[in-house]
């Protein structure tokens, strides 16, 4: 067997082939390192081998290829269109968003509308077309599907249902629970086959994608392929429901059915490749034979890359740097100054806590105060998020009201001021607690708005956020006293709000 080196032209002629994919894979890679905050999640996610996202790397790496197979050819030609070069701005709004507002999932779909706005203005919207297909690829290693999650599973204990049923297997079936005379077989999350799915739709696009299926023949092998590992599953979990039950629980594929699932997905698989193997392949169009010279690529596709690359991260970096600076903290919340006439002594963590503790975590800094109003004594919290990042945000579903497990009743918000939150607290005596959340300058007591103000409150560098509360001891059932109390000194509780603000 001989080995051939490459010879120095032949040598030059790769390296000149392959040129025009060096700065945008630059580029881009760049673009990743400055925005890795996304990639964390997504690494812990591909990693978990039994999960329904295991197969992320993979994935990621046939996509690309794909797309740079694609690509190549196409960038022979570059011509700068500088229209579409703006078109960058609304992915880069959209991971940004995603950051300030902790939602990881925005930031990690706006990665490849990134890349795919990156390629835009090199190659022209005629040219781009073609590239759609592997660049939504990438979309299906992002953990987005589990909304698919619900319907899968109610289709998969509707159809174990009416198979029980149909056998007169003995069952109390209750939801997604089946006892049957010696246990009970429970369809849980992870039984409603979103692995199976999301296999199925990962090999069928790849298998689409090599073959270079027509459009009409992708959504054929897609769609068939979405079918069959679908109703895999509901074999899977209908026959381990009857594993169960003639074996009386006593196989060892009713406590790990795991591969089991696997090896059914792979016979479905290759039927799957059976039923689709006379689907006609279509070869690449052929591109002429011209390769844009260096002096082409310095002129038009690098210098459209330099700024679409930077206006793509303009935004981001500005949040970056924004977010890491210290938050010029008001003096007036350690010692607050006297507001409407009211003393504020300052409290310990432990005192606060003994009369009224909110169920929030993650914050960098506390302070509490005793105060009064109508000569009633009440207590002012305030837990301060100076950064925020996944698990440590404040606006999450992982934060309550009380850490305590007491009836909350939520009354109407303040006719002093609607973003003042009133809550009744149920236990062994009523407790009525005024909250907000402070956010920038801002107040807010509806999420999902919080979540756009905090926005906006980063890009004016303002990234501080906190809970704020006030709460006393009702000597009434449902505070009717303490109520009333609160409208009637409305400039008393503006002049809480303002003793403790942020900025």
């Amino acid at each position: 067997m001989q080995f051939r080196f490459p010879t120095g032209t032949r040598l030059l002629s790769q390296m000149t082939y392959w040129f025009p994919i060096l700065p945008l894979l630059v580029i881009f890679s760049l673009i990743l390192w400055l925005l890795q905050d996304s990639l964390y999640p997504l690494h812990h996610r591909w990693t978990q081998w039994d999960g329904s996202y295991s197969h992320g790397y993979l994935l990621v790496v046939v996509g690309l290829l794909f797309v740079f197979r694609d690509l190549r050819p196409k960038l022979q030609f570059v011509n700068a269109h500088w229209l579409y070069i703006p078109l960058i701005i609304g992915p880069s709004l959209v991971w940004s968003f995603g950051y300030a507002t902790q939602i990881a999932v925005l930031q990690q779909m706006a990665l490849p509308a990134l890349l795919a706005f990156l390629i835009l203005p090199l190659i022209g919207l005629r040219r781009f077309w073609t590239l759609l297909f592997p660049l939504a690829l990438l979309y299906l290693a992002i953990p987005m599907w589990e909304v698919l999650l619900p319907p899968l599973r109610a289709m998969t204990s509707y159809v174990a249902t009416w198979g029980v049923r149909l056998l007169g297997v003995p069952a109390f079936i209750d939801g997604f629970s089946f006892t049957l005379p010696y246990g009970t077989v429970v369809i849980a999350g992870s039984c409603a086959g979103l692995s199976y799915f999301l296999m199925g739709l990962v090999l069928a696009c790849i298998n689409s994608g090599h073959r270079h299926y027509s459009f009409k023949h992708t959504l054929m092998s897609i769609g068939l392929m979405c079918v069959l590992a679908i109703v895999s599953n509901w074999f899977r979990v209908y026959s381990l429901i009857l594993i169960a039950y003639y074996s009386q629980m006593q196989s060892s594929l009713v406590y790990d059915h795991g591969n089991y699932g696997w090896w059914i997905f792979f016979t479905v698989f290759c039927l799957f490749l059976w039923l689709v193997r006379n689907f006609p392949e279509y070869q690449a169009v052929a591109v002429r034979n011209q390769v844009a010279t260096k002096l082409n690529w310095v002129l038009n596709g690098s210098l459209v890359l330099l700024v679409t690359g930077a206006l793509a991260l303009a935004v981001p970096i500005w949040l970056l740097t924004s977010g890491d600076k210290p938050m010029n903290v008001n003096q007036q919340r350690v010692n607050p100054a006297t507001a409407a006439n009211q003393e504020w002594t300052s409290l310990t963590p432990a005192a606060a806590n003994s009369q009224f503790r909110p169920g929030y975590s993650g914050y960098d800094q506390a302070f509490y105060w005793q105060t009064s109003l109508a000569g009633r004594p009440w207590t002012v919290g305030q837990l301060i998020y100076q950064t925020q990042k996944q698990g440590k945000e404040l606006i999450s579903d992982s934060n309550s009201l009380s850490s305590d497990r007491v009836q909350i009743t939520e009354l109407e918000a303040l006719a002093v001021n609607s973003k003042l939150a009133v809550y009744l607290i149920g236990g062994r005596s009523s407790r009525l607690v005024v909250t907000t959340l402070q956010i920038g300058n801002r107040l807010e007591i509806e999420a999902m708005v919080g979540k756009v103000v905090q926005f906006s409150e980063m890009l004016a560098g303002r990234p501080a956020v906190a809970f704020w509360y006030a709460s006393t001891q009702c000597t009434s059932y449902r505070c009717e006293t303490e109520l009333a109390e609160l409208a009637a000194h409305p400039a008393t509780l503006q002049s809480w709000i303002s003793a403790s603000a942020l900025y």
